[in-house]
């Protein structure tokens, strides 16, 4: 029995090697945010202008007319 305890603890990741799990997946979540956060504000600037079209008009002289 201790033959086979002793050939599954093998197979097992070091304390050492647990510990940097948890910084690595913390990294890879904030790089995803991150990566999403820049995709959207590219987003919302292509989709919004920041200045209006000098031919489009403003909300006041649509309801003038």
């Amino acid at each position: 029995m201790n033959e086979t305890r002793n050939s599954w603890d093998r197979g097992l990741a070091t304390p050492h090697e647990n510990a940097k799990a948890p910084r690595r997946m913390m990294l890879f979540v904030v790089t995803i945010f991150v990566l999403a956060c820049v995709a959207a504000l590219a987003f919302t600037l292509i989709t919004h202008p920041s200045e209006p079209d000098e031919a489009s008009p403003t909300p006041a002289t649509e309801q003038a007319q």
